[in-house]
C-alpha cells in the first residue's frame, strides 16, 4: 500500500518520477502526486485518481528540477482527494514529504503541538512538527520528531533551505537507495528502478539518509554509518506477451515453478531446523493463508501439532511458545505488516517464505526460504501462489527424504495452461450475480483460493463452502441466479461430489465441476494428490481473469486493494 520513488541527479526529474510511479501502481492507491525542486521553489502537484490523472495535469505544468519525490497513495486517513493526497507540506511550505506508513498519535501530537492543518492526513503532522523543531540542522530535526512518532513510517522529505538533498527516515515501512554512475533514486521498492541500478541499499529499522548529487550519507540515531549494498538477487526476466500483467503472470507458472524448484536448492540445510519441534504455526494473510492451509496438509506427517491462522487473528490470540515451537510465515511482498507484526510475538524458532530478498519479513525471521517467482505484479497472486504450495510440497519431500516430481509438474502444467480456453465458459459465469465455490478436502482450499480470486477482480459475490456443508445452511443461497463450481480431484469422492450436482440443480442452481475425469466441466489431467493443487488452481485462475476483462475492468488493479498491504 502506498508507493515512494525519488531522484537526485542531472536529469530531468520529472520524467523519471513518473515512470517509478508507475512501477508502483501494483501497491494499490487512489492518488498520486510529486514535488521537484526548482529554481523558483518547491513545486508540487497531485491528483486524486491514477497516475495517469496526474500525467495530464503534468502536460500543463512546467516543472524543471533534477531533485523530487513522488507518491501514489492509500488513503487511510481522510478521504482519497487531492487536498489529502501526497507530498504534504508544513503551513509555511518549509518541508516537503512524503510519507508511507500510519501516525498512531498524530492527533495528540497536533492538540500537544497546537499545529494548524489542512488536511485530514496524518502524514501533515510530521511536517508540521519538523518545521517547528529547534535545531538548526535539518537531519537532527528529523531525528527529534521521529521519536515523538508512534506507528510505522517511510519518509522522503525536502527541506526549502537546502532543496538539493532529499533525507530520508525508516521505521518498519519499507525504503531503498539505489545508485548508478550519476543518479541515485529511492522507492520502497527497489524493482522500481532496477532497471538503472545494479545493486541498492537498504534501510533498517530506525536508520536515516541524506542524499544529494552523487553522495549518500547513511546515519542511525546517533552517529553516521557505513552500510553494505544488496545484490537484485530476484531478476531474472519473464517476457511481457499479453495486455494485462495477470495474464502474463499465469502464463509464467510453469518457468515460476522451474525457477523456484533450481533455488531451492540453496536452502537444504533448512532441514535441520526442523529437528525437535514440538507444533507449527503456519501464519499468513488472503491468498497466502490459502498456501498455508495446504501447508498444514503437507506437513502432517510429522506428527506434531499444526495450526494454520490468519495473521490479524494470530497477533492478538494466546499461543504457547517454547524454544522447539516453529512459526511459518508466508508473504508474497515479504512487507504484509499484519504478517510481520506477528513474528515480533514469537520468541521460538521461526522461518519466512516469501518471493522478495531482503524485505522486511527476511529481516525479522531467523530462517529464510526464498521463492523464484521473478515480480509479481497484478495485485490477485496467481504464479507467486503456486510458487508457495511448490515450497510446502519441496519441503516435504527433503523431510522425507523424497525425490520431488518437479519435471512432472512442469511439463503437465505448461501443457495444460497451452491447452486451456475458458472464453465461452467465463461468458457464462460473467452473467451470474453469485458464485460459490466448493469441494472437499484439499479441493476445499482450492474452492477458497477460487473464490478469493473471481471476487478480487470480478467484484462478483464469490463464497467457498465445503461441499458436505451445503445442506447445513448454505444450499438456502441456491436458487436460478446461482452458480456453483465445484472443485473434484479425488478419485474417491466423484460419486458423492456428483450427487452434490443433483442436490443443486433441483434447487435452479447451475453447477458446474472442475476435475480431472472425463465427464468433467473443465477437465484436469491427472497428477499426484501432491501435485494436484499446484495445477488445479490454474484454471480458476485463468477464469476469474477472463471474466474481469469481460466484464470492462483491469484485473491487475482491483479497486479498494493493493499488492503490499504495508499497513494494519
Amino acid at each position: 500500500m502506498c508507493g515512494i520513488f525519488g531522484y537526485v541527479g542531472k536529469k530531468e526529474a520529472k520524467p523519471l518520477l513518473i515512470e517509478g510511479l508507475e512501477n508502483l501502481e501494483y501497491r494499490g492507491y487512489d492518488s498520486a502526486g510529486i514535488a521537484i525542486s526548482t529554481n523558483k521553489g518547491i513545486k508540487i502537484v497531485k491528483r486524486a485518481g491514477k497516475v495517469e490523472e496526474l500525467k495530464k495535469a503534468l502536460k500543463e505544468e512546467n516543472i524543471d528540477g533534477s531533485v523530487g519525490i513522488a507518491h501514489t497513495r492509500w488513503a487511510t486517513h481522510g478521504l482519497p482527494s487531492e487536498l489529502n493526497a501526497h507530498p504534504h507540506t508544513d503551513v509555511l511550505k518549509s518541508v516537503t514529504l512524503v510519507h508511507n506508513g500510519i501516525i498512531e498519535n498524530y492527533l495528540e501530537l497536533k492538540n500537544e503541538f497546537n499545529l494548524k492543518t489542512q488536511t485530514e492526513s496524518d502524514t501533515e503532522i510530521i511536517a508540521g512538527l519538523i518545521a517547528i523543531m529547534p535545531e538548526k540542522n535539518n537531519l537532527e530535526k528529523l531525528k527529534s520528531v521521529v521519536k515523538l512518532l508512534k506507528g510505522s513510517y517511510a519518509l522522503a522529505i525536502i527541506f526549502s533551505n537546502e532543496p538539493e538533498c532529499i533525507y530520508l527516515a525508516k521505521k518498519e515501512s519499507p525504503l531503498m537507495v539505489g545508485k548508478s554512475e550519476d543518479d541515485i533514486f529511492i522507492s520502497s521498492d527497489a524493482n522500481a528502478f532496477k532497471k538503472y541500478c545494479s545493486d541498492f541499499y537498504i534501510l533498517k529499522n530506525n536508520e536515516f539518509a541524506k542524499i544529494k548529487y552523487n553522495n549518500i550519507e547513511f546515519f542511525n540515531k546517533n552517529k553516521k554509518i557505513n552500510k553494505k549494498t544488496n545484490k537484485f538477487l530476484n531478476t531474472f526476466a519473464f517476457e511481457n506477451k499479453n495486455k494485462y500483467l495477470m495474464q502474463d503472470e499465469i502464463a509464467q507458472t510453469p518457468d515460476a515453478l522451474k525457477e523456484t524448484a533450481i533455488f531451492f536448492e540453496n536452502f537444504k540445510d533448512i532441514k535441520n531446523y526442523f529437528k525437535n519441534i514440538d507444533k507449527i504455526y503456519l501464519v499468513a494473510c488472503g491468498t497466502a493463508y490459502h498456501s498455508c492451509l495446504f501447508g498444514k496438509k503437507y506437513l502432517e506427517f510429522l506428527n506434531v501439532p499444526i495450526f494454520t491462522e490468519i495473521a490479524s487473528e494470530f497477533k492478538y490470540s494466546k499461543h504457547l511458545f517454547t524454544k522447539n515451537t516453529l512459526c511459518i510465515f508466508v508473504s508474497q511482498s515479504g512487507e504484509t505488516a499484519d504478517t510481520i507484526a506477528c513474528v515480533k510475538k514469537c520468541k521460538c524458532k521461526t522461518l519466512a517464505i516469501t518471493n522478495v530478498p531482503n524485505s522486511s519479513i527476511t529481516f525479522a525471521c531467523k530462517k529464510t526460504i526464498l521463492m523464484k517467482a521473478g515480480w509479481e505484479r497484478a495485485v490477485a497472486s496467481t504464479k507467486a501462489y503456486s510458487c508457495q504450495l511448490l515450497i510446502f510440497y519441496l519441503l516435504k519431500c527433503l523431510l522425507k527424504d523424497e525425490k520431488p516430481k518437479i519435471k512432472t509438474l512442469i511439463r503437465q502444467s505448461k501443457q495444460y495452461l497451452n491447452s486451456l480456453n475458458l472464453t465461452q465458459l467465463a461468458k457464462k459465469v460473467a452473467t451470474f450475480e453469485k458464485v460459490m465455490f466448493i469441494g472437499r478436502q484439499d479441493d476445499y482450499i482450492t474452492a477458497k483460493e477460487g473464490a478469493l480470486k473471481l471476487k478480487e477482480i470480478s467484484y462478483i459475490n464469490c463464497t467457498a463452502c465445503p461441499s458436505g456443508e451445503l445442506k447445513h445452511g448454505t444450499l438456502a443461497l441456491v436458487d436460478e441466479n446461482t452458480l456453483i463450481i465445484l472443485i473434484s480431484t479425488k478419485n474417491n469422492l466423484i460419486s458423492k461430489n456428483l450427487l452434490t450436482k443433483e442436490e443443486i440443480e433441483a434447487r435452479g442452481g447451475k453447477c458446474l465441476i472442475l476435475g480431472n475425469f472425463e465427464n468433467a466441466d473443465i477437465k484436469l489431467p491427472k497428477l499426484s494428490a501432491d501435485l494436484m493443487p499446484i495445477l488445479s488452481i490454474l484454471p480458476l485462475q485463468v477464469l476469474a481473469c477472463e471474466v474481469c476483462i469481460l466484464k470492462g475492468y483491469n484485473p491487475d488493479k482491483p479497486r479498494n486493494l493493493s499488492k503490499s498491504v504495508t499497513v494494519e
